[in-house]
């Protein structure tokens, strides 16, 4: 590049040193990316550097170098059980890639796998800028004949997801080079739709654009053996306290879909609002929903499940109960069945909840029952039956006392505890489950709460899964899992996402906010350890107790403008934890944290920034030596 330099002299002498113009004049160019003078190296096998091109071999960009580089290249999260690729690649085409055999024993699966295939083929033409034709002098020049052809095979009939659900995977990728150029053969094997769904994810990772040569390029080999180490690998989002339209949730499912999570636990009312609409119970969300335009109707949770199964994501619904019940609940005594819940709305907050606005179902009265009965009836039609989360936790007990017909009913039954009256609504409101379900055994899920501290003669370790909120190293941990619980972690120390963004109340909070760092070295396996020591943890893990882990965010700062930074990509670090379950956190976690969620971004996740943009690009100069990342 050549640049003139003219002066302007000052034609007035009065005013010299005051006005001189310099102006720079550049010889104007069009410069193009294929111009740069930078390629990329892997360096120690941990992440891709930086580095001038030396002019004799290939430049190579960023994210086709982190195809190779490392034991697990660009592959997040990382595999479990075998992982092998070549370090030579093929380049092809977005329009000569094709799903060639899908072999299912059952038309359903093979139509869920066709199109689990076309996602990825969208994400193939996606990669490729639409400006990559080809002319005849560039260097790609033979790549329009590769052709990549996969092949996809489940072995069973599965079509929904569930907590027993076997999801590990088999692919393989192998080259055969003919006069009319090179054919990538990938084959795919799962025990279910779902295990070659992850396969296909793992595929999509194996590929990358190459910006230099226009072109996608995939590893000319791999063989990859891959299973979770957890089944459930969960993310959960509240829809009460701020609603969230379907379309984020779905972008959501899209995102945990790229992480290989598999459960999304949608706390979909609360005492804020009641935004589902319930068919058989309308005033339930005439009463409780924030507008006509805040719902969600049978339609769009019906699509919105089939959406997300279809991306490997089961949806578990909580209606929670019976505290966390106030908006929604308020017309019983208008139609002659008596108060539904007590304390709605009530002030002084303080006196009645754990947090405004307040509300509680009324456990004396029978019709609470049978309107739960309904609205799990509705709740049933559009969810999977075999899972449903009941809440169950923050039960304000002042509430209940303040009425005296619930004093009463402890002086009939000749008791002072209100844990008593609690017990006996949690076994009615599961018989209700269960009705609603057709008489079938469905399993329910609660929070840690009083009831599972103390109250867990109400709670048969055969019947409920308790999801941990306390924290790691509370005492309760170690009483449930030494009574045979089942237990997810979501432990208010590591996996609580919307904590340390200043409280809602207008007043200072505690909480900090929970790093990547703090999710990713949330190793359910320490904390299980730390309580029973490790040949006790050794037989609990045998015993499938420890069913996953989930991350949660709470929607009180909340909404679909900033969920997606709050979720991800930390939700990605817990991902990897939960499926690779790794033994420590190394040197090469963070820059492929970095990297995947460069791929997110690119797949339109807006997900959170870590680091500056150099520190992806000139990855191994931003690290602090005097602190550990």
């Amino acid at each position: 590049m050549l640049a003139k330099i003219s002066v302007s002299i000052n034609p007035f002498p009065a005013l010299a040193g005051i006005v001189v113009l310099l102006s720079l004049h550049f010889t104007p160019f069009t410069c193009a990316y294929s111009d740069s003078p930078w390629t990329w190296r892997c360096s120690d096998g941990i992440s891709c550097q930086r580095q001038l091109a030396n002019g004799t071999e290939p430049r190579v960009s960023l994210n086709v170098c982190w195809l190779t580089c490392g034991e697990y290249g660009a592959l997040w999260p990382q595999p479990t059980i075998k992982t092998f690729m070549g370090t030579h690649l093929v380049g092809f085409h977005a329009q000569n890639a094709e799903v060639v055999a899908i072999n299912a024993p059952h038309k359903a699966v093979k139509a869920m796998l066709g199109y689990a295939g076309n996602v990825l083929l969208d994400h193939l033409f996606r990669m490729s800028p639409k400006d990559d034709d080809v002319s005849p002098g560039q260097s790609n020049r033979g790549f329009e004949q590769n052709y990549l052809a996969i092949t996809l095979t489940a072995q069973n009939t599965d079509t929904r997801i569930s907590l027993g659900t076997d999801e590990s995977y088999n692919l393989t990728i192998s080259a055969l080079y003919g006069s009319g150029g090179t054919q990538v053969n990938v084959d795919i094997v799962g025990a279910t739709y779902f295990g070659v769904r992850h396969g296909l994810e793992t595929l999509g990772q194996l590929i990358a654009y190459d910006e230099f040569n226009k072109c996608l390029r995939i590893v000319k080999e791999a063989a990859i053996e891959d299973r979770p180490a957890f089944a459930y690998r969960g993310l959960m989002i509240d829809t009460s306290r701020n609603f969230i339209p379907i379309l984020y949730l779905k972008r959501m499912v899209d995102a945990m879909s790229y992480n290989r999570m598999n459960m999304l636990h949608w706390h979909i009312s609360d005492t804020n609002s009641f935004p589902f609409y319930s068919k058989r119970i309308p005033h339930m969300t005439t009463y409780g929903a924030y507008s006509k335009s805040q719902i969600y109707t049978p339609k769009d949770v019906k699509e919105l499940v089939l959406y997300a199964r279809l991306r490997g994501v089961k949806i578990i619904p909580e209606l929670d109960a019976p505290a966390h019940a106030g908006n929604g609940w308020q017309w019983g005594p208008e139609e002659g069945l008596g108060d539904l819940a007590l304390c709605v709305n009530a002030e002084p907050w303080r006196s009645y909840c754990g947090q405004p606005p307040c509300g509680q179902l009324n456990p004396i009265n029978n019709y609470t029952y049978l309107v739960l009965r309904e609205l799990y009836s509705d709740f049933l039609e559009v969810f999977d039956k075999d899972v449903f989360h009941m809440g169950g936790d923050e039960v304000f007990f002042q509430c209940w006392y303040y009425h005296t017909e619930i004093r009463n009913w402890l002086h009939s039954r000749g008791t002072h505890d209100l844990m008593d009256l609690w017990g006996e609504f949690q076994q009615k409101a599961f018989a209700r489950l269960i009705e609603a379900n057709g008489g079938h055994y469905i399993k329910p899920i609660v929070w840690t709460s009083d009831m599972t501290s103390r109250g867990r003669q109400h709670l048969s370790p055969n019947d409920y899964i308790i999801q941990i909120w306390t924290g790691s190293s509370h005492s309760d941990v170690r009483e449930i899992l030494q009574e045979k619980y089942k237990v997810i972690f979501s432990n208010v120390d590591a996996a609580y996402l919307d904590h340390g963004y200043g409280s809602w109340l207008g007043r200072d909070h505690m909480w900090t906010i929970k790093t990547w760092q703090n999710l990713y070295d949330n190793d359910l396996i320490k904390i299980t350890e730390y309580h029973l020591g490790s040949n006790a943890t050794y037989h609990v893990l045998a015993a499938g107790q420890i069913l996953g882990g989930e991350a949660t965010l709470w929607a009180e700062k909340v909404d679909q403008h900033n969920m997606e930074m709050k979720l991800w990509p930390r939700s990605a670090a817990f991902a990897e934890r939960l499926w690779s379950s790794p033994r420590n956190r190394s040197n090469s976690v963070y820059p492929r944290l970095l990297h995947h969620r460069a791929r997110m971004v690119r797949r339109g996740i807006h997900a959170d920034r870590l680091q500056p943009e150099s520190c992806h690009q000139i990855s191994g100069y931003c690290s602090d030596p005097s602190s550990r990342l």
